[in-house]
């Protein structure tokens, strides 16, 4: 069974991967995809078993390729729901990928810069300078959008990832040295942390442009009026909207980042919006917890995917061409809403702890943090003082 199971990796063609990223054969996002069948994982964990069962190391004879493989889909809680997401893998993959190019195009290099050279592997080869010099690579080369080097958020976002995976090779004895302590801190400063605040005032004027466009409308009043993410929304179900019993509101149920369970207040006005957005498409708008179809269906009555989403909501902000977004010297996103969630919830009354409650945030720094600006003019000096005593 093992043998055939092999055979049915040949035809995956992970052991195929390094001989296309050396030639740059191929396009990058199809190795990406090849990276993301889940489908060979079991075969990965068959042959760990088999070692286990024999005394031997885990991983030996595994790739390069296969370590990043195992690693990004490695299973770590028994329960599906609760496992790296779609999108998570995806950045994940990319990350490693970008990593693993960079070390390939270095092969010859490698061979004359390292003693005992170790075929067949590139990270096998990798020293703590190697580590040192793509990190400053990385923050150099121009990469980034608009032909700019990676900002401070995405380079510490890549190498977090990196960080974890150089220390579960180590762990694993797959390398020798332990590569995750030479990258250098990447945490932002309070100045490099991206403004992503919206407020009341800007989110009224873009609901007002699309008053008049039921799609547009719903989309937008969707976002802001449950902090929910635009993840969570393209892949909301009709089926999931039910009228509570106990307040007579309409609500939302859904399991949302990490695996964690929502249940979403839906206001009057947001739910006639649903409804205006649904009519436009032609769908039904008659409740029905059977339905498992989308909540907000595209034109051809499909599910959105949420990166095609969120890449429209960004244009239609832009479309707008209000004042205030020409000021910007940033892309409204649909994650800013839910920083407009924190902080309108907040000025509106509500405890930072609810707030996290509402948001999923697993760290109440998290929360805080979406609130700085918020939590700062509360705590303002000035609003002491007694303004007719001068």
């Amino acid at each position: 069974m093992l043998d055939k199971r092999r055979g049915f990796m040949q035809d995956f063609s992970l052991v195929h991967i390094g001989t296309e990223v050396r030639e740059r054969k191929g396009n990058f996002n199809k190795i990406v995809s090849l990276m993301l069948d889940s489908t060979y994982y079991d075969v990965l964990e068959e042959r760990n078993e088999h070692h286990q069962r024999k005394n031997e190391e885990m991983f030996s004879g595994f790739t390069d390729e296969e370590m990043m493989y195992y690693y990004v889909h490695q299973r770590k809680h028994i329960r599906k729901d609760r496992e790296r997401k779609e999108n998570t893998k995806t950045e994940y993959v990319r990350i490693l990928l970008q990593f693993y190019r960079y070390a390939v195009e270095s092969e010859s290099f490698l061979r004359q810069d390292v003693d005992h050279y170790i075929e067949e592997t590139i990270f096998k080869n990798l020293r703590p300078w190697h580590i040192r010099n793509y990190q400053a690579y990385l923050s150099t080369a121009l990469l980034g959008k608009g032909g700019k080097p990676y900002s401070p958020a995405t380079l510490d976002a890549k190498m977090t990832v990196l960080k974890s995976f150089m220390k579960w090779l180590h762990q694993t004895k797959y390398i020798q040295y332990p590569l995750h302590k030479e990258i250098l801190s990447t945490s932002l400063s309070e100045q490099e942390i991206p403004n992503r605040d919206l407020y009341y005032h800007e989110v009224k004027q873009i609901l007002d442009y699309y008053r008049n466009h039921p799609i547009n409308y719903g989309l937008l009043t969707m976002l802001a009026m449950t902090g929910l993410r635009v993840q969570e929304i393209a892949n909301a179900s009709w089926g999931d909207v039910y009228l509570d019993s106990l307040s007579g509101h309409y609500r939302l149920r859904g399991v949302g980042k990490g695996g964690k369970k929502f249940d979403k207040l839906l206001h009057p006005s947001l739910y006639e919006r649903i409804i205006a957005f649904r009519e436009r498409r032609h769908v039904s708008s008659i409740l029905n917890t059977s339905d498992q179809g989308p909540l907000f269906p595209t034109k051809d009555g499909g599910y959105y995917q949420y990166k095609n989403l969120s890449n429209y909501i960004v244009r239609i902000i832009e479309r707008t061409n209000l004042p205030f977004i020409k000021e910007r010297n940033d892309r409204i996103t649909p994650h800013y809403f839910r920083h407009f969630y924190a902080i309108y919830s907040r000025q509106q009354g509500a405890d930072i702890f609810l707030i996290q409650k509402e948001l999923g945030h697993s760290d109440r720094k998290t929360t805080e943090r979406y609130l700085e600006k918020v939590l700062q003019r509360e705590q303002e000096i000035g609003l002491m003082w007694k303004e007719q005593d001068f």
